[in-house]
């Protein structure tokens, strides 16, 4: 997670928000993004620091979210369940907590079979919860795997992301990312890890471990890509491959400028495991503003995210974090690509913020779009990502842009497909037959 400095109107869905969401994202004008072909709602409002998202058996909402005492960086982790029972884009209620007493500043969710794996980014924990009788019932606690970073490291745990284990049937493996622990230098100090494993790992790196079925053991630590500066965002395509962003390098001496661009980078399902990938960190990047290569070693990657149109002085996206596959039912050919979301600059929103887009990329082309252009007002920073077979939800942590706040801020947004009208569908066979009708 890149947390660090650096056209459809609501009225149509009858919604009244906050004075700090007024209105959600105005969609791309991008002219593969058709907009009658999406209902763009807000979701939930009144969140504290919504971070992450999953969902539940029941088509239910399950949320990280991180209730401060001073902002996002000391706070509680709770789990919040949202329902919207008539599909109307628009949660019931207020929702329910189903765990509370985490550590706080959650970044991410996921589940694997019936447990709930959650990190918490404050302190750096993986905390594994079992699943109540219902969704709507209490988790309970399964174990934790803490984190001995060592002083000041520039980044901690952020991302999960979960597989079944090939051949194991009940078994999971569990990927997380470890920062690096510079900004543009290669981690060398070890970080301990204690509780559930007991083993030291190295910064700039994706690892996975393996648990069974009901959590009560794990092990199988296995490193499976270097190179990476904060891959704070991982997910796994339908056929088993493994993606991930990576965040760019900060200019040193102007932190809030990009050295190096963002990146989405893959690992084929064949490969995980074995050889360890190399993604090139620090030693050679794409550089933001030209979109140059520099260096040399590592993977390239699959997309880098420079400004648009023109890596000069183009519109920005820098800060990626969660990242989530195009629903099915998206049309256009929108549901072959990924999206990607962005924080920006760390403390701003609305105006301020013209970096915080979000964004479908397209990997097997290397180009990408803003589908909500950066800088909208009311939109702080769009880090959460879920995708379902219609529906892109998109939570905005702080849609004033404060990380420090201890105001309730976050928002959840729904992007949901809408089936071409059955008019439109019917209107051809319609003309044959009244064609036939006057002909006879």
């Amino acid at each position: 997670m890149l947390i660090r400095p650096r056209v459809i109107l609501l009225s149509l869905f009858g919604l009244a928000l906050p004075h700090y969401a007024s209105a959600a994202p105005v969609l791309s004008s991008d002219p593969r993004v058709d907009p009658t072909r999406f209902r763009v709602t807000t979701f939930a409002t009144g969140l504290f620091f919504p971070s992450s998202m999953q969902q539940l058996s029941d088509g239910s909402l399950l949320v990280a979210t991180s209730v401060p005492t001073r902002g996002f960086y000391n706070s509680t982790g709770q789990l919040r369940r949202l329902v919207d029972a008539n599909a109307d884009g628009v949660a019931d209620n207020a929702g329910t907590v189903v765990y509370s007493g985490l550590p706080g500043s959650l970044s991410s969710v996921r589940k694997a079979g019936n447990l709930t794996v959650v990190t918490s980014a404050q302190t750096g924990s993986i905390t594994l919860l079992s699943d109540g009788a219902t969704p709507a019932s209490t988790m309970f606690l399964v174990g934790t795997i803490h984190f001995g970073f060592p002083t000041g490291p520039e980044h901690r745990t952020y991302a999960l992301a979960t597989r079944p284990t090939p051949g194991v049937p009940g078994s999971h493996d569990v990927f997380f990312n470890l920062g690096s622990e510079n900004n543009f230098a290669r981690s060398t100090r070890a970080v301990s890890l204690t509780g559930m494993l007991s083993a030291s790992v190295i910064g700039d790196s994706i690892y996975k471990f393996t648990v069974n079925g009901d959590g009560s053991s794990a092990g199988g630590l296995e490193r499976v890509a270097s190179g990476l500066r904060n891959a704070a965002g991982i997910a796994f395509s339908a056929n088993g491959d493994l993606y991930f962003e990576d965040n760019g390098i900060d200019t040193p001496g102007n932190r809030v400028e990009s050295l190096s661009a963002d990146e989405l980078n893959k690992i084929s399902s064949a490969d995980i495991g074995g050889a360890v990938e190399d993604f090139g960190y620090s030693d050679r990047y794409v550089q933001y503003r030209t979109g140059n290569i520099i260096g040399t070693g590592g993977i390239d990657p699959l997309v880098a995210f420079t400004p648009l149109p023109n890596p000069a002085n183009g519109v920005e996206a820098e800060g990626a974090n969660e990242i989530a596959f195009a629903p099915a039912n998206f049309s256009g050919g929108l549901n072959a690509g990924v999206f990607v979301g962005f924080h920006g600059q760390f403390n701003l929103g609305g105006a301020q913020n013209e970096e915080n887009a979000l964004a479908w990329a397209d990997p097997s082309t290397g180009k990408y779009f803003n589908f909500f252009a950066p800088g909208q007002a009311g939109v702080g920073h769009l880090d959460g990502l879920l995708s379902t077979t219609d529906s892109l939800f998109a939570a905005d942590i702080s849609s004033t842009g404060s990380m420090f706040t201890n105001t309730a801020t976050g928002v959840i947004y729904q992007i949901t497909a809408v089936p071409e009208p059955m008019v439109s569908m019917l209107l051809p066979t319609v003309l044959l037959l009244l064609r036939r009708r006057r002909m006879n």
